[in-house]
């Protein structure tokens, strides 16, 4: 029910199209059926079978809407062995857990992962780069929180989404805040500011998302929201499973 709660929810605030809504009805019954195994495989004519349409590009075109928004895990199979699909938590997605400090999936620094609160302990931090880092994050919060101030847990967060560090040959370090890991995480705020869920924990669930999906770059996170665009309005540009 929790799950079922949750999807209803998604869908009443941005949904998705009706043959991707069906198909993941039909899947949580498969699910349901088979006593919630961590995955399970169903060929082609078999999903087509559950939706009742007859084209496979309808059913690969649904499929692919789940994956992208998060709530279907899939590796498509080749002849003679099914496709295997894994369910995501809507609940957890919806509404994850509060994390006060950075809890990325991020392998840690090696022995700094003791002292990760201290940001000032990162390998190329310079007194410089912090006078930077408050400046965005006072910069997110005039667009996304105007009456609020960032506070310290804020300002680690934003570190810890935007940070990239360099080991040179010497062993010296550099660190800095690329354009586009900033432009990153104002869009990640700007998705959850939309779905009404402006917090650390629903931004944190949006990257955990793009990292399931290898989403990387704004271009790839874009282009993903393109195509879910096209999808949802019935537009389809070809068949990519390979059964």
């Amino acid at each position: 029910m929790p799950e079922l709660n949750a999807f209803a929810e998604r869908m009443r605030r941005n949904p998705l199209s009706n043959n991707a809504q069906l198909l993941w009805y039909k899947l949580m019954d498969t699910a349901n059926r088979l006593h919630w195994p961590e995955t399970f495989q169903l060929d082609n004519a078999r999903i087509m079978q559950m939706m009742n349409v007859g084209s496979r590009h309808t059913a690969a075109a649904a499929r692919q809407e789940l994956v992208d928004d998060g709530l279907l895990e899939f590796i498509a199979g080749a002849k003679g062995k099914p496709s295997v699909y894994k369910m995501l938590s809507v609940a957890a997605l919806e509404e994850p857990a509060e994390q006060p400090e950075e809890e990325s999936r991020e392998a840690p620094d090696s022995f700094l992962w003791d002292v990760k609160d201290d940001i000032t302990t990162y390998f190329g931090y310079t007194e410089a780069l912090g006078q930077e880092l408050q400046q965005i994050a006072l910069t997110l919060w005039e667009e996304f929180f105007p009456r609020q101030q960032p506070n310290q847990n804020d300002v680690r967060q934003v570190f810890h989404r935007i940070r990239v560090q360099e080991k040179h040959e010497d062993g010296s370090w550099t660190m800095s805040f690329p354009q586009e890991k900033k432009q990153i995480l104002a869009h990640a705020f700007d998705i959850a500011r939309e779905q009404g869920k402006l917090n650390w924990g629903y931004v944190n669930g949006i990257y955990q998302v793009w990292s399931r999906n290898g989403y990387k770059t704004l271009n790839e996170i874009e282009e993903s929201e393109y195509r879910r665009e096209d999808r949802k309005n019935g537009h389809w540009g070809g068949d990519h499973e390979k059964a």
